[in-house]
């Protein structure tokens, strides 16, 4: 919602470029001094020191009236050049006093002494209230003197501290307080910029552990879609093959009957490790990925049930990695590459013969190297009942293979051979077991191509 404001007129306008509210001020102290002592000057307050150490000249009336004007005027620049505005004001009341002297006048010294003790710099501050005090002192003195009376002494040195020290007395009073006034100001605006960084910086705090849990949550999430995928992608290949064998030929009791054995033997394995996965996910502790079930000393395992489906497999370890001493995070990653690795060579080029083999470079903590590689499919015979089958295929095995691989602080690659058949190659450092457990993914998700 707005407001709307008026438009400022010229002596608004004016007033503000000559110098703002203080300005403004300034021009209605000198207005009102010189109302209120044209007034005094009208009711005969003049004359209060005839007789005294100047003497006395009677003027004209109007000339008391032009020099109250005189030092009205010089009120205006008491804020700019306070000490010349003082000294002016000291020659207006000399003259004054050369006349018998006016309480109009004194009311002009008066206001330029406080102006001079408020607005002028420390040294000229000091040279004012020596000379004040000196004048009071020296004044009082003389009277004193050519009195020969006490009496004399006091009311001299009180009125003249009236005149010239109380001025100075209330105007470095209000400058202390103002001054005080600005430095609390300026504590409340620095108390106020610290609790708006303090706010600044919780909510970027804020943002920063939301973001924290998002990432959190998105790693987590990656993990267990990997684990997931490694558990079942074997057990149901194997399922849809043999099914999809038995239902693409004529009935045969005793194919049919080893096709629905090798199917109930890889769906109780698949519940088995999905029940394991299942007690990993529900448990309170957080949730370890090395924990999922697969070890490299199970590799033995995998190449069994390769073999059980008819696939010939070579399995070639000359530097005994399986039984070697390794960090889990490598077995584990071997482990499910290799599952991955034997399910696409099962799915995409069935009955050809494969080889895993398992190598590490010489030298303490030197990489391990999984290599899975398949032959062509061989010719597709007339009632082989795996030739009508289909790879099935979810398109996320050689998007985890790499996860995995890569997690680690590894390499992995996979291409077709010459003699057109297809090879995995992952190779992950012996003491990734610190290495982080998730990596950035690679953009492509297909899984691996049917060979031809």
């Amino acid at each position: 919602m707005t407001t709307d404001r008026p438009a400022p007129t010229l002596l608004g306008r004016l007033v503000r470029a000559w110098g703002g509210d203080d300005r403004r001020g300034d021009v209605t102290t000198a207005l009102t001094l010189f109302a209120l002592g044209w007034l005094l000057l009208e009711v005969g307050l003049v004359d209060l020191f005839r007789g005294g150490p100047l003497g006395a000249v009677v003027p004209e009336p109007w000339w008391r009236v032009a020099l109250l004007a005189v030092g009205c005027a010089l009120t205006l620049v008491k804020r700019s050049h306070p000490m010349l505005a003082l000294a002016g004001g000291v020659a207006v009341t000399l003259v004054d006093l050369t006349w018998g002297g006016s309480l109009a006048i004194l009311l002009v010294l008066w206001d330029l002494l406080f102006a001079a003790a408020m607005w002028s710099g420390p040294t000229a501050r000091r040279w004012l209230w020596g000379t004040a005090v000196v004048l009071t002192v020296a004044g009082a003195v003389a009277a004193g003197e050519a009195t020969r009376d006490a009496r004399a002494f006091i009311t001299t040195g009180l009125n003249l501290g009236a005149i010239l020290l109380v001025p100075m007395w209330w105007a470095d009073n209000v400058r202390q307080k103002s001054e005080l006034a600005a430095v609390e100001r300026s504590r409340a605006d620095e108390a106020r910029r610290t609790a708006e960084l303090e706010r600044r910086r919780a909510t970027d705090l804020e943002r920063i552990a939301e973001l924290d849990r998002h990432e959190a949550v998105r790693a987590e999430r990656a993990a267990m879609a990997r684990d997931l995928h490694d558990v079942i992608a074997s057990h149901l290949s194997t399922i849809a093959i043999h099914s999809g064998a038995a239902l693409s030929t004529a009935p045969d009791a005793a194919r049919d009957r080893g096709a629905l054995e090798q199917v109930r033997t890889s769906a109780v394995a698949s519940l088995t490790e999905m029940r394991s996965m299942i007690e990993l996910l529900r448990a309170d502790a957080p949730r370890d990925p090395l924990a999922a079930p697969g070890r490299l000393d199970r590799l033995g395992d995998l190449l069994a049930a390769a073999r059980a489906d008819g696939t010939v497999v070579t399995f070639e370890d000359p530097d005994g990695v399986a039984t070697a001493d390794r960090p889990a995070a490598v077995g584990h990653a071997l482990y499910r590459i290799a599952q991955e690795a034997l399910t696409n060579a099962r799915k995409h080029a069935s009955g050809a013969a494969v080889v895993v083999r398992l190598a590490c470079e010489p030298g303490p903590g030197s990489p391990v190297t999984l290599e899975v590689r398949n032959s062509a499919p061989r010719a597709v015979l007339t009632g082989d009942p795996r030739a009508a089958t289909h790879p099935v295929s979810a398109g996320m095995g050689m998007l985890t293979m790499r996860e995995r691989a890569e997690a680690l602080g590894g390499a992995f690659d996979a291409a077709a051979t010459d003699d057109g058949g297809w090879v995995v190659r992952a190779r992950v450092p012996a003491g990734a077991h610190d290495a982080p457990t998730d990596a950035p993914t690679d953009t492509d998700t297909d899984d691996r191509s049917p060979t031809p």
